[in-house]
């Protein structure tokens, strides 16, 4: 393997950890030796792609975040993204997180912790990747999902009757599976496209993009919150879908796995 593909392995991998992270932790994240992974983190820091702290380790830098700028539609997608999170973390009081579709995973794009302080750090989670079968965030993307892409996938135990009872209710919940603890609920983000084949009388159906999903202590957060809680992800998920379909393109599912988001 080349020493720069080792290089953006590495900026992939130091952007979902929590940063500044060690040596040691980003290079067993990578698969590499300690020596091999400073060699090539210290022309990352040499060419202004890193920061080195010290003995608190390694963080991305200015370059690399330039660098983000300029590739694809994330910037205005986080534009677009940023109000409605953090409105309806002020509505809440609570966390909110969101999730886009990659593949058969899911990927924090961007969090906001609770407005009274976060009961976890959405920011230092952002790039983690998680299966769809795992948390609320990701059942309620594989609900959304056409049969034939989901068959192929793992289920996690999940039958297509349980995933047609989450379509139908319209959100997801999940109690400590992802973070012990922390409960959450989630409502799908949806973009629309013509189908000429749709039962639907508007004729369009829904793409499953991704998820909003708003998180809290299990003490604060209970299932006796949800009928509060739902109407406003859904109104934030009715909110963003067609924002993020005008910036993704026609087929913005088909978008989302291209970019690998």
């Amino acid at each position: 393997m080349s020493t720069a593909l080792r290089g953006l392995q590495l900026l992939e991998a130091l952007a979902g950890m929590r940063q500044p992270a060690s040596l040691r932790a980003v290079a067993e994240r990578v698969g590499l030796s300690e020596s091999q992974t400073f060699r090539v983190l210290r022309e990352l820091e040499r060419g202004g792609y890193l920061d080195h702290l010290g003995r608190s380790g390694y963080r991305l830098a200015g370059r690399s975040v330039a660098l983000a700028t300029l590739i694809g539609p994330r910037p205005a997608m986080l534009r677009a993204i940023q109000p409605v999170i953090t409105r309806l973390a002020h509505l809440t009081g609570e966390a909110v997180v969101l999730h886009l579709r990659s593949g058969a995973t899911r990927v924090l794009v961007l969090g906001v912790p609770a407005p009274s302080g976060p009961i976890l750090d959405p920011a230092g989670l952002l790039g983690e990747r998680s299966p769809l079968a795992v948390g609320a965030s990701g059942r309620i993307i594989l609900a959304y999902l056409p049969e034939a892409e989901s068959a192929a996938m793992d289920l996690g135990g999940l039958d297509r009757r349980q995933l047609a009872a989450i379509r139908d209710r319209g959100y997801e919940a999940s109690f400590g599976e992802n973070h012990p603890g922390v409960n959450g609920v989630s409502a799908p983000l949806l973009a629309y496209r013509e189908d000429a084949g749709s039962a639907d009388p508007a004729g369009s159906v829904g793409v499953a993009l991704g998820s909003i999903t708003i998180a809290g202590p299990a003490e604060r957060l209970s299932e006796a919150d949800f009928p509060r809680l739902v109407p406003m992800v859904l109104a934030a998920c009715r909110d963003l879908g067609p924002r993020l379909a005008s910036i993704l393109g026609p087929d913005p599912g088909e978008t989302v796995r291209a970019l690998d988001l």
